[in-house]
Protein backbone atom coordinates (compact mmCIF):
# COMPACT_ATOMS: atom_id res chain seq x y z
CA UNK A 1 0.00 0.00 0.00
CA UNK A 2 1.29 3.46 -0.92
CA UNK A 3 1.89 5.67 2.08
CA UNK A 4 -0.33 8.75 2.23
CA UNK A 5 0.84 11.74 4.23
CA UNK A 6 -0.57 15.09 5.39
CA UNK A 7 0.51 18.40 3.93
CA UNK A 8 1.04 21.66 5.79
CA UNK A 9 -2.14 22.97 4.16
CA UNK A 10 -4.16 20.01 5.43
CA UNK A 11 -2.88 20.43 8.98
CA UNK A 12 -3.84 24.12 8.77
CA UNK A 13 -7.33 23.06 7.65
CA UNK A 14 -7.58 20.73 10.64
CA UNK A 15 -6.47 23.48 13.02
CA UNK A 16 -8.99 25.94 11.60
CA UNK A 17 -11.75 23.34 11.87
CA UNK A 18 -10.89 22.82 15.54
CA UNK A 19 -10.81 26.57 16.17
CA UNK A 20 -14.38 26.79 14.89
CA UNK A 21 -15.46 23.54 16.55
CA UNK A 22 -14.30 24.63 20.02
CA UNK A 23 -15.21 28.32 19.66
CA UNK A 24 -18.26 28.04 21.92
CA UNK A 25 -16.86 25.42 24.28
CA UNK A 26 -15.39 25.89 27.75
CA UNK A 27 -11.92 25.39 26.26
CA UNK A 28 -11.63 27.39 23.00
CA UNK A 29 -8.40 27.57 21.02
CA UNK A 30 -7.43 31.11 21.99
CA UNK A 31 -5.47 32.70 20.56
CA UNK A 32 -5.87 30.69 17.35
CA UNK A 33 -3.51 30.47 14.41
CA UNK A 34 0.09 29.65 13.56
CA UNK A 35 2.86 30.76 15.91
CA UNK A 36 5.66 29.71 13.56
CA UNK A 37 5.36 28.45 9.97
CA UNK A 38 8.92 27.21 10.28
CA UNK A 39 8.01 24.99 13.23
CA UNK A 40 4.86 23.80 11.46
CA UNK A 41 6.80 22.89 8.33
CA UNK A 42 9.39 21.11 10.46
CA UNK A 43 6.73 19.11 12.33
CA UNK A 44 4.92 18.08 9.15
CA UNK A 45 8.24 17.45 7.41
CA UNK A 46 9.05 14.67 9.89
CA UNK A 47 6.87 12.43 7.71
CA UNK A 48 9.38 12.80 4.88
CA UNK A 49 12.62 12.31 6.82
CA UNK A 50 14.92 10.10 4.73
CA UNK A 51 18.05 8.08 5.34
CA UNK A 52 19.97 7.40 2.13
CA UNK A 53 16.91 7.86 -0.09
CA UNK A 54 14.74 5.67 2.14
CA UNK A 55 12.00 7.04 4.35
CA UNK A 56 12.83 6.79 8.03
CA UNK A 57 9.14 6.22 8.78
CA UNK A 58 7.95 4.18 5.78
CA UNK A 59 4.78 2.60 7.15
CA UNK A 60 1.51 4.31 8.03
CA UNK A 61 1.76 3.72 11.78
CA UNK A 62 5.30 5.04 12.26
CA UNK A 63 4.55 7.93 9.91
CA UNK A 64 1.44 8.90 11.88
CA UNK A 65 3.46 8.51 15.08
CA UNK A 66 6.20 10.91 14.00
CA UNK A 67 3.59 13.42 12.80
CA UNK A 68 1.72 13.50 16.11
CA UNK A 69 5.03 13.71 17.98
CA UNK A 70 6.20 16.70 15.91
CA UNK A 71 2.94 18.65 16.02
CA UNK A 72 2.52 18.08 19.74
CA UNK A 73 6.05 18.97 20.80
CA UNK A 74 7.17 21.60 18.27
CA UNK A 75 4.28 23.88 19.35
CA UNK A 76 3.73 25.47 15.92
CA UNK A 77 0.35 26.96 16.93
CA UNK A 78 -0.43 29.58 19.54
CA UNK A 79 -2.93 27.19 21.14
CA UNK A 80 -4.44 23.80 20.46
CA UNK A 81 -1.21 22.00 19.56
CA UNK A 82 -2.22 18.78 21.31
CA UNK A 83 -5.70 18.78 19.80
CA UNK A 84 -4.39 19.54 16.32
CA UNK A 85 -1.76 16.81 16.68
CA UNK A 86 -4.32 14.25 17.85
CA UNK A 87 -6.83 14.94 15.07
CA UNK A 88 -4.04 15.05 12.47
CA UNK A 89 -2.99 11.58 13.61
CA UNK A 90 -6.58 10.28 13.23
CA UNK A 91 -6.85 11.86 9.78
CA UNK A 92 -3.48 10.41 8.75
CA UNK A 93 -4.65 6.92 9.73
CA UNK A 94 -7.93 7.45 7.87
CA UNK A 95 -6.09 8.49 4.71
CA UNK A 96 -4.20 5.21 4.94
CA UNK A 97 -7.46 3.25 5.46
CA UNK A 98 -6.76 2.56 9.11
CA UNK A 99 -8.96 3.22 12.14
CA UNK A 100 -8.53 2.82 15.89
CA UNK A 101 -10.86 0.24 17.45
CA UNK A 102 -11.39 -0.65 21.10
CA UNK A 103 -10.20 2.87 21.95
CA UNK A 104 -12.15 5.55 23.81
CA UNK A 105 -11.58 9.28 23.83
CA UNK A 106 -10.02 9.21 27.34
CA UNK A 107 -7.35 6.79 26.11
CA UNK A 108 -6.55 9.17 23.27
CA UNK A 109 -6.28 12.09 25.69
CA UNK A 110 -3.98 10.01 27.93
CA UNK A 111 -1.84 9.21 24.89
CA UNK A 112 -1.46 12.82 23.79
CA UNK A 113 -0.65 13.97 27.34
CA UNK A 114 2.00 11.26 27.57
CA UNK A 115 3.48 12.46 24.27
CA UNK A 116 3.48 16.06 25.48
CA UNK A 117 5.06 15.10 28.81
CA UNK A 118 7.67 12.87 27.11
CA UNK A 119 6.59 9.94 29.28
CA UNK A 120 5.22 7.77 26.47
CA UNK A 121 8.44 5.73 26.10
CA UNK A 122 8.50 4.98 29.83
CA UNK A 123 5.11 3.22 29.79
CA UNK A 124 4.93 -0.53 29.07
CA UNK A 125 3.01 -1.29 25.87
CA UNK A 126 0.23 -2.29 25.52
CA UNK A 127 -1.60 -0.55 28.36
CA UNK A 128 -5.02 1.03 28.49
CA UNK A 129 -3.83 4.09 30.41
CA UNK A 130 -0.76 6.27 30.32
CA UNK A 131 1.24 7.81 33.13
CA UNK A 132 1.96 11.44 32.45
CA UNK A 133 3.43 12.59 35.76
CA UNK A 134 7.03 11.43 35.31
CA UNK A 135 8.68 13.04 32.28
CA UNK A 136 11.63 11.00 31.07
CA UNK A 137 14.81 11.40 29.11
CA UNK A 138 14.03 9.05 26.22
CA UNK A 139 15.11 10.11 22.73
CA UNK A 140 12.61 11.26 20.12
CA UNK A 141 13.15 7.98 18.26
CA UNK A 142 12.25 6.05 21.42
CA UNK A 143 9.09 8.08 21.82
CA UNK A 144 8.01 7.71 18.19
CA UNK A 145 8.52 3.95 18.44
CA UNK A 146 6.41 3.89 21.62
CA UNK A 147 3.62 5.83 19.90
CA UNK A 148 3.76 3.38 17.00
CA UNK A 149 3.45 0.40 19.37
CA UNK A 150 0.46 2.06 21.03
CA UNK A 151 -1.18 2.51 17.63
CA UNK A 152 -0.30 -1.02 16.55
CA UNK A 153 -2.33 -2.55 19.39
CA UNK A 154 -5.46 -0.68 18.22
CA UNK A 155 -5.25 0.17 14.52
CA UNK A 156 -7.14 -1.99 12.05
CA UNK A 157 -7.77 -1.70 8.35
CA UNK A 158 -11.07 -0.18 7.27
CA UNK A 159 -13.03 -2.56 5.08
CA UNK A 160 -15.48 -1.01 2.69
CA UNK A 161 -18.05 -2.44 0.32
CA UNK A 162 -21.16 -4.57 0.68
CA UNK A 163 -21.40 -8.36 0.74
CA UNK A 164 -23.85 -10.70 -0.90
CA UNK A 165 -26.46 -11.73 1.67
CA UNK A 166 -30.09 -12.82 1.69
CA UNK A 167 -32.95 -10.93 3.33
CA UNK A 168 -32.99 -13.58 6.06
CA UNK A 169 -29.34 -12.83 6.81
CA UNK A 170 -30.02 -9.09 6.68
CA UNK A 171 -32.74 -9.49 9.30
CA UNK A 172 -30.25 -11.20 11.63
CA UNK A 173 -27.63 -8.51 11.06
CA UNK A 174 -30.10 -5.72 11.71
CA UNK A 175 -31.32 -7.41 14.89
CA UNK A 176 -27.76 -7.34 16.26
CA UNK A 177 -27.84 -3.58 15.76
CA UNK A 178 -31.26 -3.07 17.36
CA UNK A 179 -33.40 -3.13 14.21
CA UNK A 180 -35.41 -5.77 12.35
CA UNK A 181 -37.55 -6.37 9.27
CA UNK A 182 -41.30 -6.53 9.84
CA UNK A 183 -44.67 -6.24 8.08
CA UNK A 184 -43.99 -7.41 4.50
CA UNK A 185 -46.53 -5.91 2.14
CA UNK A 186 -46.46 -6.21 -1.62
CA UNK A 187 -42.86 -5.90 -2.74
CA UNK A 188 -41.69 -3.96 0.33
CA UNK A 189 -40.88 -4.62 3.98
CA UNK A 190 -40.56 -2.21 6.91
CA UNK A 191 -37.38 -1.57 8.88
CA UNK A 192 -38.36 -1.05 12.50
CA UNK A 193 -36.57 -0.36 15.75
CA UNK A 194 -37.79 -1.41 19.16
CA UNK A 195 -37.19 1.34 21.71
CA UNK A 196 -37.39 1.01 25.48
CA UNK A 197 -40.26 2.84 27.18
CA UNK A 198 -40.64 3.11 30.95
CA UNK A 199 -44.19 2.56 32.22
CA UNK A 200 -45.94 2.69 35.56
CA UNK A 201 -46.17 5.24 38.33
CA UNK A 202 -42.47 5.00 39.19
CA UNK A 203 -41.46 3.90 35.69
CA UNK A 204 -40.24 0.55 36.92
CA UNK A 205 -41.79 -1.48 34.11
CA UNK A 206 -39.91 -1.60 30.81
CA UNK A 207 -41.83 -2.08 27.61
CA UNK A 208 -40.80 -1.78 24.00
CA UNK A 209 -42.49 0.20 21.30
CA UNK A 210 -42.01 -0.21 17.60
CA UNK A 211 -40.60 2.76 15.69
CA UNK A 212 -40.91 2.78 11.92
CA UNK A 213 -37.58 3.67 10.28
CA UNK A 214 -38.36 3.18 6.60
CA UNK A 215 -38.88 0.47 4.01
CA UNK A 216 -36.88 -1.43 1.43
CA UNK A 217 -37.75 -3.63 -1.52
CA UNK A 218 -38.54 -7.20 -0.51
CA UNK A 219 -39.02 -10.19 -2.86
CA UNK A 220 -38.73 -12.83 -0.10
CA UNK A 221 -36.52 -14.04 2.77
CA UNK A 222 -34.43 -16.38 0.63
CA UNK A 223 -33.64 -13.83 -2.06
CA UNK A 224 -30.35 -11.94 -2.30
CA UNK A 225 -30.57 -8.31 -1.20
CA UNK A 226 -29.70 -5.98 -4.12
CA UNK A 227 -26.73 -3.67 -3.51
CA UNK A 228 -28.95 -0.59 -3.78
CA UNK A 229 -31.30 -1.89 -1.06
CA UNK A 230 -28.40 -2.84 1.24
CA UNK A 231 -26.96 0.65 1.06
CA UNK A 232 -30.39 2.17 1.56
CA UNK A 233 -31.03 0.01 4.65
CA UNK A 234 -27.70 1.01 6.20
CA UNK A 235 -28.36 4.69 5.58
CA UNK A 236 -31.86 4.46 7.07
CA UNK A 237 -30.47 2.80 10.22
CA UNK A 238 -27.41 5.06 10.40
CA UNK A 239 -25.14 2.04 10.15
CA UNK A 240 -22.72 3.39 7.53
CA UNK A 241 -19.00 4.07 7.81
CA UNK A 242 -19.81 7.76 8.29
CA UNK A 243 -21.73 6.69 11.41
CA UNK A 244 -18.74 4.70 12.70
CA UNK A 245 -19.97 1.34 11.37
CA UNK A 246 -17.72 0.06 8.59
CA UNK A 247 -18.33 -3.22 6.77
CA UNK A 248 -16.62 -5.35 9.43
CA UNK A 249 -18.68 -3.71 12.17
CA UNK A 250 -21.90 -4.15 10.22
CA UNK A 251 -21.47 -7.73 9.01
CA UNK A 252 -19.21 -9.40 11.56
CA UNK A 253 -20.02 -7.92 14.99
CA UNK A 254 -16.72 -6.06 15.16
CA UNK A 255 -16.82 -3.13 17.59
CA UNK A 256 -18.07 0.09 16.04
CA UNK A 257 -15.64 3.01 16.01
CA UNK A 258 -15.84 5.30 19.04
CA UNK A 259 -17.96 8.38 18.28
CA UNK A 260 -15.12 10.82 19.10
CA UNK A 261 -12.69 9.06 16.77
CA UNK A 262 -15.30 8.77 14.04
CA UNK A 263 -16.14 12.46 14.26
CA UNK A 264 -12.59 13.67 13.84
CA UNK A 265 -10.97 11.06 11.58
CA UNK A 266 -13.11 12.20 8.64
CA UNK A 267 -12.53 15.95 9.02
CA UNK A 268 -10.80 16.47 5.68
CA UNK A 269 -13.27 14.26 3.81
CA UNK A 270 -16.17 16.26 5.20
CA UNK A 271 -14.50 19.61 4.48
CA UNK A 272 -13.85 18.52 0.89
CA UNK A 273 -17.56 17.80 0.38
CA UNK A 274 -18.76 21.22 1.58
Amino acid sequence: MDLRTLSVEEVLQIHEYLVQNFARSDNPLEPPGVRSMGLLSSAVGRQFTSIKDHLKYPDALSNAATLVYGLCNDHPFHNGNKRTALVSMLVHLDKNKLVLRRTRDKELFDLILAVAMHSIALTPIPRRTMRVDHPGSATSDDEVRAIRRWLQTRAERIRRGERQITYRQLRGILERHGYTLENPKGNYIDIVKFEEVKRGLFKKRTEYQEKHIGKIGYPGDGEVVPLKELKHARRLCRLTEEDGVDSDSFYEQVDAVDSFINKYRTVLRRLANR
